[in-house]
């Protein structure tokens, strides 16, 4: 059966890319990697991804839901979720307050909020999701008036990829935010929480930052997807491949044709095989518009099926991904997108 590896190695090589430029940039601070293990550990596995950061010291995570979060909570000191609310309070576990509505809506299931943490989400001009800046010393108030504690107080930096001074812009807003919150700590008399607001991309471009953390996702799996230079993505490696398994082989002559309207056309007496990957595991589909060569130089013949693809190889095992950017260049696409597609049910090795 198809298989994935993951290699330890390569991540470990690449949180330690992440932790020396972080000590370039801030040699008095120890700023923290938090680990983005949302959906499904972007494609790699929660189970195995959670396991590779608790191996490797972190601490701080970052996942998707209250599901995701209280399969890996025994794991870490800290597990934040973006999206929904909690269901219970655990003492290690802390929702993203993106309204008043999360607050509520939790309120109604759990009951009394007293001792739960959260962390606030603050819009610096993506404008997606958390709350306006002229809005935070209402939300600190109720969390406040709740007794609930409050963990972290974080923005999200949507132009590290770019060119453009939109990313400076951002980082001056959440300065600004920063020292929002220290004055309503001195006013209200709470205590300063974390705060957060720069990804991969945003982290290895930074000349500075003092903020407690950085939420790193993409780098730790091997990729940035910035248009600006960044020299420290030159040393990020892969941690994923893709395997396939054959499934039969078999002899053709010129002119016979191969899979679904027959769009593959032999030219020659070859020999083809077919293997166990296809759309149905997250692969794109191959439908000739475009050629894909396995990472052996051999193509995916068109048209590719739900559940399998022919190529001119005879080996029992073949290497299907070994670079997700090379992918989604063909696609189209990201990075982000090619892993995260890939099916759970394909059993994830690491090595």
């Amino acid at each position: 059966m198809a298989y994935i590896t993951i290699n330890k190695e390569h991540f470990a090589h690449n949180l330690c890319v992440i932790q020396e430029h972080l000590k370039m940039i801030n040699p008095q601070k120890n700023i923290q990697v938090g680990a983005v293990l949302k959906d499904n550990g972007y494609g790699h596995g929660l189970e195995i991804m959670s396991n590779l950061a608790q191996q490797n010291n972190i601490t701080s995570v970052f996942v998707k839901n209250y599901e995701e979060a209280i399969k890996i909570a025994h794991k870490f000191d800290s597990v934040t979720f973006f999206y929904g609310i909690a269901h219970k309070k655990i003492t290690n576990i802390y929702p993203t307050i993106h309204s008043f509505n999360d607050i509520f809506n939790m309120e109604r299931i759990i009951g009394d909020l007293s001792g739960m943490g959260v962390e606030l989400k603050v819009n610096i001009g993506m404008n997606r999701n958390g709350i306006e800046l002229r809005d935070l010393e209402q939300y600190i108030e109720m969390i406040l008036q709740k007794n609930m504690r409050l963990i972290g107080v974080f923005s999200h930096n949507g132009y590290g990829d770019e060119i453009d001074d939109e990313f400076q812009r951002e980082c001056d807003l959440h300065d600004i935010l920063k020292e929002k919150v220290r004055q309503l700590s001195r006013q209200l008399g709470f205590p300063l929480p974390r705060f957060h607001s720069l990804s991969s991309s945003c982290t290895l471009r930074a000349k500075y930052s003092d903020d407690d953390l950085v939420r790193i996702g993409i780098a730790l799996y091997g990729y940035l997807t910035n248009e600006i230079e960044i020299e420290s993505a030159k040393n990020l490696k892969p941690i994923l491949k893709l395997y396939a398994n054959k499934i039969s082989t078999r002899v053709l002559n010129p002119a016979e044709k191969i899979g679904y309207g027959g769009k593959s056309i032999i030219h020659e007496k070859t020999a083809i095989s077919t293997y166990d990957i296809g759309y149905g595991d997250g692969m794109y589909r191959v439908n000739g518009s475009k050629k894909v060569l396995l990472p052996n130089g051999k193509e995916i013949l068109p048209r590719s099926s739900m559940d399998c693809f022919s190529c001119y190889d005879t080996a029992n095992e073949i290497c299907v991904i070994d670079d997700a950017a090379y992918i989604a260049s063909l696609f189209d696409t990201i990075p982000y997108e090619v892993l995260t597609r890939l099916s759970p049910f394909i059993e994830r090795r690491i090595i």
